[in-house]
């Protein structure tokens, strides 16, 4: 076996121990998890072939359902406890290890390709992402085949061109942020100064459609009410900034997110973020002035950038920072070619960047192990949620109510729980015992039993028997009541 394969090997192990150690423990469970453990609820369960996600951040736009038929397999595998959905977040985060090897040793050499796969397999953010499950979660592992295909077609190469409709087709899949840099194929393909095979643009046309046949069933069933409301979004002034204040709040989120990316949990001067990334940018020069990339290449990736930054602040809708997590792509593979450029300017320069890979894994290998999360977790919620179920039928309560001290947000992720636990509840009033959930359970005194930082404060007073099966009479709310972001 050759060396650089055994090298992959142990970064492929590094990676799977980053996003396994305390899986369990450190699986994040909110509102996403509700909403993804109801629609597949919705599909195995109750039968409906959906062609629409959830509800996305812009009003009137959902996300496609291929990540909630990706997750149905690991609902089986694990009798339909969401906890099965992190083996998708590991299996994602070693194919983006794998990709980022793959695609720049095919683009450029095999030293960068491990440098990269190695960065992503480490670095505190990377690993934060991949442990995120949400329909966001291809996102990185996308903007990498699709920095590929460009660079490709910009060699001149068309054959990928069927492989990148189906990346097309995957955005609104998976996030349509993504759409702006759709910029940069004309760009790659004047750069190749060739035109296309009109068969091989048939093809790509045909994989594209393929993918997004469910959003076309969908607008054609619903007088394209998607695409009506993406142009609302567009065009319509939503919360936020507009004009120069927008545009400076963009680079200031890019800006915060190649910091992230590269730092964490430490962090330079935010007032010194935008320089750092601007100088980041600039040394592409060098790579070229080096021959390590070339200027067109360059060019390819700064028409990525330049297009997110133009769209969002030329845009009316509000943004956040997953929005540019297509750019923390480009930012690792500029730097993984500037780590590489050191082997070529100094005699040393391989033992250089070995010390300086070295000091990365070190650093965020302790951090990473002695860090404690913020217990409001999967094991948390779902402990609560027995807690409440076992301790309602201790005291033989055929239904109960449940309120939140919380803010908004902490209050979502025990709903798929207590579907699973089959306790009957009805909308809090007199009538019925209730259950107060305080997250976190520092906001009331009244707590009598905490899990993590999450508290419960028991039904203060019990109404009548009589009262209380009245009161359940009526249909399990949990099961009946909307769910913010979900639709049938």
């Amino acid at each position: 076996m050759k060396r650089h394969h055994l090298i992959l090997i142990a970064i492929l192990l590094l990676a799977v121990f980053f996003r396994t150690y305390q899986i369990v423990e450190r699986f994040e469970f909110a509102h996403d998890g509700d909403l993804y453990s109801w629609i597949v609820k919705d599909i195995v369960v109750d039968h409906h072939f959906r062609l629409i996600g959830q509800l996305t951040s812009a009003p009137g736009v959902f996300i496609g359902p291929l990540f909630y038929y990706l997750l149905i397999p690991f609902f089986l595998l694990f009798k339909m406890d969401p906890i099965g959905v992190t083996l998708l977040g590991v299996i994602i985060g070693i194919a983006t290890v794998l990709s980022y090897y793959f695609v720049l040793s095919k683009l450029f050499n095999k030293t960068v390709g491990l440098i990269a796969a190695f960065l992503h397999a480490i670095l505190i953010s990377n690993i934060g992402f991949d442990r995120w499950i949400v329909p966001t979660l291809p996102t990185k592992l996308w903007a990498l085949w699709y920095f590929y295909t460009l660079i490709m077609i910009s060699r001149g190469n068309f054959s990928v061109f069927p492989f990148l409709g189906i990346l097309i087709g995957l955005i609104w899949h998976i996030h349509i942020a993504l759409t702006p840099i759709l910029l940069a194929i004309p760009i790659a393909v004047i750069i190749s100064r060739k035109i296309p095979d009109i068969k091989i643009l048939l093809l790509s046309t045909f994989t594209f459609l393929l993918i997004s046949l469910p959003l076309i069933l969908f607008e054609s069933r619903h007088h394209f009410s998607q695409t009506i409301s993406i142009v609302q979004n567009l065009i319509i002034p939503q919360s936020g900034e507009n004009g120069f204040p927008k545009l400076i709040k963009v680079l200031e989120m890019i800006a915060k997110n190649a910091n992230s990316l590269l730092f964490s949990p430490q962090s330079i001067p935010e007032n010194l973020r935008l320089l750092f990334l601007i100088l980041l940018l600039i040394s592409t020069f060098l790579l070229t002035y080096k021959k390590i990339i070339k200027l067109k290449e360059i060019l390819i990736i700064f028409t990525l950038i330049i297009s997110v930054i133009l769209f969002f602040s030329i845009s009316k809708t509000p943004i956040s920072e997953y929005y540019f997590a297509n750019i923390d792509v480009l930012i690792l593979i500029i730097v993984s070619l500037l780590i590489y450029l050191i082997t070529k300017m100094f005699k040393l320069g391989l033992n250089i960047i070995i010390i300086i890979l070295a000091i990365f894994l070190i650093k965020n290998l302790i951090f990473f192990v002695q860090n404690e999360p913020y217990r409001i977790g999967y094991i948390d919620r779902k402990t609560i949620v027995s807690f409440i179920t076992e301790d309602a039928k201790l005291n033989n309560f055929p239904c109960v109510g449940i309120t939140y001290i919380a803010k908004f947000g902490d209050n979502f992720g025990f709903r798929y729980f207590f579907y699973l636990s089959k306790l009957h509840q009805v909308h809090p009033s007199l009538n019925v015992p209730v259950y107060n959930i305080v997250v976190p359970s520092e906001l009331s005194d009244e707590v009598k039993q905490k899990f993590g930082h999450i508290g419960i404060i028991p039904p203060t007073s019990v109404p009548s028997k009589e009262k209380i099966e009245k009161s359940c009479q009526t249909p399990d709310t949990n099961l009946t009541d909307s769910m913010f972001g979900y639709v049938e």
